[in-house]
């Protein structure tokens, strides 16, 4: 017999939480990469983390890409937590 294992009222909350964050992080993303990309580098840039130079770029790229991983980090490990659960972790055919 298959047993059919379904996720709590929580457990529902934190996977919709989930997905919405993804899809707000994907958004995000693109629009940093569509707002960084219309930085014009100067010609005499010597500083190398001013936000002009490519490796500013980078530098805020990275920078803006750790705190929302971490919290997406965080809700992916909150929504697999309260995943359905089997009888012994083992599925039989």
């Amino acid at each position: 017999m298959e047993q059919n294992n379904h996720r709590s009222l929580g457990g529902k909350l934190a996977l919709w939480a989930f997905y919405a964050f993804c899809g707000y992080f994907v958004w995000a993303m693109l629009r940093y990469v569509w707002v960084v990309s219309k930085i014009t580098s100067s010609p005499g840039m010597v500083v190398a983390g001013d936000l002009g130079s490519a490796s500013g770029k980078w530098l805020g790229a990275l920078l803006g890409f750790l705190v929302p991983g971490t919290v997406g980090l965080m809700l992916g490990g909150i929504a697999w937590y309260t995943r359905p659960r089997g009888g012994n972790g083992c599925q039989e055919e």
